[in-house]
């Protein structure tokens, strides 16, 4: 059999392999540049994504982290201050809504100061980031930090449902309205009575031609003066009841709030639970201001002053008015002129005569004589209920002098005073304990800042003392002989309405 043969191998080939292609110049610096931009492109974005994390740390971490105030080891943050601000602002919501329902009704104008105040509020809160520190908060919140380490000192507990009590005590029957009324239930064995319309049984009288009013038509009686509103004490709830109760005042003050709100169509910047907490915190540092006065002026060891404070009074004034380049002698001799005039009206008084009848006719004080001669009620001071500052003599002779004892001619400034005293004030022995509470919890607190570990963040700048200067001159008061004379009102002519003839209409039949 015969073979095929193999076909010669190939010699391997000795031509060399072709050199790769170098890139062109333009082609290199192109690549270089593409690979700049995407460095410098993602340096950009690693820059600017820095930029924002930092701004977002500081604007979210650390700005909220700065202190503002501290109180031994207890610090007032940023973010804390903002709690506390908006706190403040949802008291402030509150009381704007109990001030226009006590006084609203009787006071338009004053209700138009508080109406609305809920959507100024709410920009504010909007802005309190970006706002100044109210030295006002911070105060608060370091006197409630002196207070609450006091608490502990004194064992003073204040519990939540006490807290709850007092807080519907107060403002029940203003956020809580008055359950309404039983209808009476019909009796069905009495057989109800037919209602008569009077209007459509009665017989219509003529319309007579008013005659002319002797005299002149009658006056309009002038309209009652408003009456401040009185308040009827709330009897305090059991503590079960005071729970729905202050869940029923939160949820009354807050549909006001969002009622108020309404007309920007925004959200609400305040929630309910803001709300319940600063009605809480309110309501508990008043409880805790009346523990802490009660330990600092025990009720036990409280004497009470028999001491007259204020005292009412009716004068008679025989004026004298030297003019004003007299001399002391010229002077003298004008009062010693006036004075038998003064003697008289005292021994007709003491004999009898009527206060007001001589009042009216001899004395020259224009702004008491109309009234009886009565000056109203001032205190040791000589200030008075009605604005008047009395000169000194007049106020020691007034307070020295028994109730419906006249006195002797009392000189001042202005001429002889014949003085009666008709009532003599005391406070009582409550008032005087709260009072003396008061001052007593205004000093310890002004002592336990001085004392206490208090710091600010930035440390206020100490103000610099003024050049010495020479001293301010006292200021005398201005006294007056008795009350201000008011100005009188002037009497508005009254105006005419004209009413038009009706325009005849003219019927047209088709």
């Amino acid at each position: 059999m015969s073979q095929t043969p193999k076909p010669p191998r190939s010699a391997p080939s000795s031509a060399p392999a072709p050199a790769p292609r170098r890139p062109s110049r333009r082609r290199l610096e192109e690549e270089q540049r593409q690979r700049l931009i995407i460095i410098a492109t993602a340096s950009a974005l690693a820059i600017a994504l820095i930029a924002i994390v930092s701004g977002v740390i500081y604007e979210q971490l650390w700005i909220p982290s700065r202190p503002v105030a501290q109180v031994g080891a207890t610090t007032l943050t940023r973010s804390d201050y903002w709690r506390e601000r908006r706190l403040a602002y949802a008291r402030e919501i509150y009381q704007n809504f109990q001030l226009l329902d006590l006084f609203g009704a009787s006071s338009p104008q004053l209700a138009q100061q508080f109406q609305g105040r809920s959507i100024v509020i709410d920009q504010q809160i909007r802005a309190l980031r970006r706002a100044e520190i109210e030295e006002r908060i911070v105060s608060e919140w370091i006197d409630r930090q002196i207070k609450q380490r006091a608490a502990a000192d004194f064992g003073i507990t204040i519990n939540d449902d006490a807290v709850k009590q007092e807080a519907v005590a107060d403002l029940a029957f203003i956020f809580i309205p008055p359950p309404p009324e039983p209808t009476p239930t019909p009796d069905p064995n009495v057989t109800p009575e037919p209602t008569i319309d009077p209007a459509a049984t009665a017989t219509p009288e003529p319309t007579a031609t008013p005659s002319p009013t002797p005299g002149g038509p009658t006056p309009t009686r002038e309209p009652s003066p408003t009456l401040a509103p009185t308040f009827t004490p709330v009897p305090t709830p059991l503590p079960a009841e005071a729970q729905v109760q202050f869940d029923q005042i939160i949820d009354e003050i807050y549909r006001r709030y969002e009622l108020e709100l309404i007309v920007t169509e925004t959200s609400p910047e305040l929630s309910k639970d803001e709300f319940r907490e600063a009605l809480l915190s309110q309501y508990r540092e008043r409880l805790l201001n009346d523990e802490i006065q009660a330990r600092l002026v025990p009720e036990e060891s409280f004497t009470a002053s028999t001491e007259v404070e204020r005292v009412q009074a009716r004068q008679i004034l025989i004026a004298v008015n030297p003019p004003a380049e007299a001399t002391a002698e010229q002077i003298e001799a004008a009062f010693a002129a006036a004075l038998p005039a003064a003697q008289d009206i005292v021994a007709q008084l003491r004999a009898g005569a009527d206060f007001a009848t001589l009042a009216a006719e001899r004395s020259d004080d224009i702004g008491s004589r109309d009234n009886g001669g009565d000056i109203g009620s001032f205190d040791r001071n000589g200030f008075a209920d009605n604005g008047a500052t009395y000169p000194p003599e007049l106020v020691e002779a007034a307070f020295s002098l028994p109730v419906n004892q006249i006195s002797d001619p009392i000189r001042t400034q202005f001429g002889w005073h014949i003085l009666e005293v008709t009532r003599q004030t005391i406070p009582s022995k409550e008032d005087q304990l709260q009072r003396a509470r008061t001052e007593a919890f205004d000093r310890w607190i002004a002592e336990q800042r001085a004392a206490a570990d208090i710091r600010r963040f930035p440390e206020p700048t100490p103000t610099p003392t003024p050049f010495p200067t020479e001293p301010a001159p006292t200021i005398v008061p201005t006294y007056l002989p008795g009350p201000p004379t008011p100005i009188p009102t002037p009497t508005l002519e009254p105006t005419i309405e004209v009413t038009p003839e009706p325009t005849p209409t003219a019927t047209v039949t088709p």
